[in-house]
């Protein structure tokens, strides 16, 4: 975990997903998600549902092979949370990748991701 965690409540589950990617473990990313989760990603439609979400990490692992996540603060207010980020790896064919961004999440009621948000500050990889 990076500098700076402000709050409580979403912050444990904020830095969950994050240790998720980390450790390149799908499953684990997605048992913190609502069934109904959404997450916008940058250049792709919003993805609907736990199971479809979990299918684009898989494609994300894949597409990246190499790829770790640097946590520099976490603001929490409510059941909300944004995340300041930075990270780095490779892409398959090893090219070095680096982005930073901020991620917002938003928790339903029974403490389980249902909105997932990325910004990003380079989206040259979308298109």
């Amino acid at each position: 975990m990076g500098d700076t965690v402000y709050g409580e409540g979403p912050a444990r589950i904020a830095t969950a997903l994050f240790d998720a990617m980390n450790a390149r473990d799908p499953s684990a990313f997605a048992g913190l998600l609502a069934e109904g989760a959404v997450f916008h990603f940058p250049g792709t439609k919003p993805i609907d549902g736990a199971a479809r979400i979990e299918k684009f990490v898989k494609i994300l692992f894949f597409r990246y092979p190499v790829l770790a996540f640097e946590l520099h603060r976490v603001i929490c207010e409510d059941r909300c949370a944004a995340v300041e980020w930075t990270n780095a790896g490779a892409d398959r064919s090893g090219a070095p990748y680096r982005n930073a961004g901020v991620t917002v999440i938003e928790l339903d009621a029974d403490g389980r991701v249902a909105y997932l948000s990325d910004t990003f500050k380079d989206t040259s990889f979308t298109r």
